[in-house]
Parts: structure tokens; sequence; C-alpha cells
């Protein structure tokens, strides 16, 4: 053996005589490294130490977040989220302090919102297409004016819809909603030109209707469950066209005249 060799186990000799005379005092080494692998059987690990343990839970910080400024907030969710927060706050704890802040933070938001509707309506103004009372007006003289346009726009186009359909009117005689229908449709028929075509489903007559045609299945083909039940039915069924609901219940004339406008004459949203 070399003397470097003999060096080097006497050094490693003295040092476990020294843990030996520690232990056998009652005492452990000072640092971990120097502690026998052998003397701690709960020991698991060689040459490194644990990690270290996590703080207890009642150790950890419990700083609450500090109050932002809401006129710095640069987006509506943040303000949104503080404005909640503050009036939490002032709702729980309602110091007069807490509550000047809500009511300052609101008073902030809603000054916002003014200036947002103000710049919208300019712009509104300035731009025809985003305009909606140039597609149904607000003012009360122009209000009159579209409704007669309309109006009369609806009697053109019931009358377009009769040279192709006719309106078939389910019913029953001892249905009071059927009797109340019946003056309507006459009306109709004589006002528009509306060709009814009634059809009982238990046999009963109107005294508008005083022969209408027995149901010969067609009320089930359609699910016709309630009555009185309008439907406009294409009179060539040949061209690929298909019976359109206008409603059941009772209606009025003018209620009957706008669905045959909008089912025949508009796409869904024109009228909105």
């Amino acid at each position: 053996m070399t003397a470097a060799g003999i060096r080097w186990g006497l050094v490693a000799l003295l040092g476990m005589l020294t843990m030996a005379a520690r232990a056998d005092e009652g005492g452990l080494p000072d640092h971990w490294w120097e502690r026998s692998i052998w003397g701690d059987p709960d020991r698991t690990y060689q040459w490194y130490p644990p990690d270290t343990p996590p703080k207890p839970e009642s150790y950890q910080s419990t700083d609450k977040p500090k109050p932002r400024d809401i006129r710095a907030l640069k987006t509506v969710r943040a303000i949104r989220e503080e404005l909640d927060r503050l009036k939490d706050v002032a709702v729980m704890t309602p110091t007069p302090e807490n509550v000047h802040r809500f009511l300052d933070a609101q008073q902030f938001v809603m000054e916002k919102g003014a200036v947002f509707a103000d710049v919208a309506r300019r712009v509104v103004w300035a731009s025809p297409d985003l305009d909606y009372s140039l597609r149904r007006p607000t003012h009360n003289a122009a209000i009159q004016t579209w409704k007669a346009q309309r109006q009369s726009d609806e009697g053109t186009a019931v009358a377009e819809a009769m040279r192709s359909h006719g309106l078939y009117f389910f019913l029953r005689g001892d249905c009071p909603y059927c009797h109340q229908l019946a003056p309507v449709l006459k009306y109709l028929e004589s006002a528009y030109g509306v060709e009814v075509f009634p059809i009982s489903l238990d046999g009963g007559m109107l005294p508008g209707y005083p022969t209408p045609r027995p149901d010969n299945g067609i009320a089930r083909l359609l699910g016709v469950s309630t009555v009185p039940a309008l439907y406009l039915m294409p009179r060539d069924a040949a061209g690929g066209e298909v019976p359109i609901p206008l409603g059941q219940g009772m209606l009025s004339a003018d209620e009957i005249v706008q669905r045959i406008y909008v089912l025949t004459r508009t796409r869904p949203g024109d009228s909105f």
C-alpha cells in the first residue's frame, strides 16, 4: 500500500472512531454527512440531504390582494371583476369607506357606458347600413306611413297567394272557437278573395259553413290535433309545393293576412 493510501485509511479510521465516540456519549455528529448510514434506520438517502419540508399552511402568507385602481385597468373584464369585488366588500362590510369606494367605481363604469352609448349613436347616424329605423321607423308619422304600405303589401300578397292556394279550415261542430273563427274567414273571403275549404273532424257543421267536407284522413296526414286549424294548401300538389301551417286556435283577420304575407313573401329575418 502506498503512503497516500495509508494516509487516507488513517483519516477514515479516525472519522469512524470520532463518530463512535460521539455515539457512545449519546450525541450525533453535527452534519448529516458525518453521520453513519447504519446509525439511522429511517435514513433514505446516502449522499444528499432530504428535501426541505414544505411550510405548514398556517405559516403561508395570508396577505390579501391589494385593491386596484379601477380607472387604471385596461380591459372590460378586469373592470367588471374589480367592480364585483368592491360590491362584495361593500355589501358584506358596509362601512362608509367601502360603500364610497364601490359607488365611486360604479359611477366611473356608468360614465364609461354613457360615453360608449353617445359615440355609438353618432356612428349610427352617420352609417345608414347600421340605422335600424330605416327598416322599421320609430317616428310616429313614419310609423303610420310604414303601416299603410305594409297593409297594401299584405293585401297584394294574399291576393297573389289565393291564385295558387286555398285555405283549409279544420273544425269541429262542438268547438266554440271554430264558431268564432268562421265569421272571420267569411270576412276574408269577401275582402281578399280567400277561398276556404272547411273540413269537419267530427261530422259537425258551423252556421257559416253548413256543408263542410268530411275528414278523409288528411288531418292525420298533416298532424292536426287541435281545432280550429288553418293551412295554406297548394291547388296543384304536383308542383312540389307543400302545405303551409298558418296556426291553430282563434286568430284575427289581420293576423291571418299578416301570416300569409310573412310565409309567402318574406324570408326569416326580413320582418325584424
